[in-house]
C-alpha cells in the first residue's frame, strides 16, 4: 500500500504494526464514528491512502465479523448503503482489499475515497 500512502503515513503505519497495534483487539470497533446506520457505521481511516486520497474513511459493520459471518439484514443495508445519497455524495470510491493482503480480516471493512485532484497530485 506504499504506492497510495505518503511516505510518512506508511511509516506511521509500519510503526503501529511492527509495535503490535494489530495484535491489541479490534482497532476497528474502537473507532467512533462519522456517520451510523441500522447494522453499519463509517469511521475515519487511521492509515489512509493520502497519497491520492483527500478523504479516506471505512464503512464497518457494527459487529465485530468478517464477510462470511453477515446476516442477510446486514448484507441488505449494505446493498442500500453503497447505492444511497450518503456514499454518492460524499465519495468517489468504494474500494476493498484483497484476503491475502487485509490488515484486519476479522472486521469485514470497505474503504471509502475521495480522490485528490489529479492536478493537486504528485505522482
Amino acid at each position: 500500500m506504499y504506492l497510495l500512502r505518503t511516505k510518512e503515513t506508511h511509516h506511521k503505519y509500519l510503526a503501529y504494526r511492527n509495535n503490535g497495534g494489530l495484535e491489541k483487539g479490534c482497532a476497528l470497533c474502537e473507532r467512533e464514528s462519522l456517520k451510523e446506520f441500522r447494522f453499519w457505521r463509517v469511521i475515519k481511516n487511521e492509515f489512509p491512502y493520502d497519497r491520492v486520497a483527500e478523504t479516506h474513511d471505512m464503512l464497518i459493520p457494527k459487529r465485530h465479523t468478517g464477510e462470511g459471518g453477515l446476516t442477510e439484514e446486514e448484507r441488505k443495508e449494505l446493498w442500500e448503503i453503497k447505492c444511497g445519497e450518503y456514499i454518492n455524495n460524499n465519495y468517489h470510491f468504494i474500494m476493498e482489499a484483497v484476503t491475502k493482503i487485509k490488515s484486519i480480516p476479522n472486521h469485514f471493512h470497505l474503504h471509502l475515497t475521495k480522490i485528490k485532484d489529479p492536478e493537486s497530485t504528485e505522482l
